[in-house]
């Protein structure tokens, strides 16, 4: 009989790695395309300390830090039980999205910490430069540049559906516990995506229930489970992410931080964009042209040669195909603008 619960099952746990340096994230981690747990790489930070002190002190370290500014939450009712998610029909969300200024959020969840039944709060992704501006210089991230700007999720406890980013991610835990289920790439066939211009919080989800899935409805899920991995993260302990990977977060506690870093080398626009262009142009076309196009679009933008396809042609006339400059993408860029006005229109 299948497992109802992705947890009934034996998932693999993800590797760990222990006292990493930059020069090691650099040169071994990200270029093998893997997630890893980077263990206990933010122990030191003082937000981390107190929160291992106890709630009260972690709210209080937030507040000195807060200068009064809002920040996007979602508002769930207990009867959800922290799923923020679509409602049954897909019309609606199980949460109400409103700004609430950082520091009522935090005494509200120190307020139902024990509560049995505590309204669901949930802040994500709100760039500390914006609410604790000076966290970033006293629990600075070792492994990245001081320029990229971290992130800070608070909630209590509360699932979010698998989903993925579209950059790389360094995600550390200060204080509750985290669990994420983590699905490579390949398995997007396999995960019953939603829609991706009408979703949770901009990248579309899966709309299996981890926790209680009808296999008979999503049918494929089992290859997916079959290549789940899983993390379990302490404060302290972060998790690192390379773009695409699917991911199921599940945080618990009745004060939950976790501070994310996103960068990326997407200069000229987010992937999605061009997506949702193929999905215009292309995904209705005849089977052989669309068959044809595949071809296409392998020898120039995804075969592992790719960047070559156009060697053959000398230099000065390779125009689009040539090496990346900026010339080049002024050109591109050039063209796009005469050309897209008559697709939108």
């Amino acid at each position: 009989m299948l497992a109802t619960s992705i947890f009934e099952t034996d998932l693999k746990p993800l590797d760990v790695v222990e006292n990493v340096t930059r020069e090691q994230f650099d040169r071994d981690i990200r270029p093998a395309g893997k997630p890893v747990i980077l263990k206990n790489i933010v122990g030191e930070w003082p937000s981390v300390k107190a929160g291992s002190s106890s709630l009260e002190i972690l709210a209080d370290y937030f507040r000195a830090l807060d200068v009064g500014a809002s920040t996007p939450t979602f508002i769930a009712p207990p009867k959800v039980k922290g799923r923020y998610f679509y409602t049954e029909d897909m019309r609606q969300f199980t949460f109400e999205k409103r700004d609430v200024p950082l520091r009522a959020m935090i005494d509200k969840l120190i307020e139902q910490q024990n509560d049995p039944e505590p309204l669901g709060i949930y802040a994500g992704a709100s760039p500390t430069v914006n609410t604790l501006p000076r966290f970033g210089e006293s629990n600075p991230m070792p492994l990245l540049d001081a320029e990229i700007i971290p992130k800070v999720w608070i909630s209590n406890s509360a699932q979010i559906a698998p989903h993925f980013d579209i950059s790389e991610n360094i995600a550390c835990l200060v204080s509750g516990q985290r669990r994420f289920v983590i699905f490579p790439p390949e398995q997007i066939e396999n995960l019953y995506v939603g829609p991706i211009d009408y979703n949770m919080a901009g990248q579309p989800a899966s709309l299996v229930d981890l926790t209680d899935i009808d296999h008979a409805k999503f049918p494929k899920f089992g290859a997916a489970m079959a290549s789940a991995q899983v993390a379990e993260l302490s404060p302290g302990d972060a998790l690192y992410l390379p773009s695409l990977w699917w991911h199921f977060v599940e945080s618990k506690g009745p004060f939950n931080v976790l501070v994310n870093y996103w960068w990326d080398d997407l200069e000229h626009g987010s992937p999605m964009n061009v997506l949702a262009l193929a999905l215009l142009v292309l995904r209705d076309l005849p089977p052989n042209e669309r068959a044809a196009w595949e071809t296409v679009f392998n020898h120039y933008v995804f075969a592992k040669d790719a960047p070559s396809a156009a060697k053959h042609i000398p230099e000065p006339f390779r125009g689009a195909l040539g090496d990346a400059s900026p010339n080049r993408d002024a050109s591109i860029k050039a063209f796009l603008r005469a050309k897209l006005p008559s697709v939108l229109n």
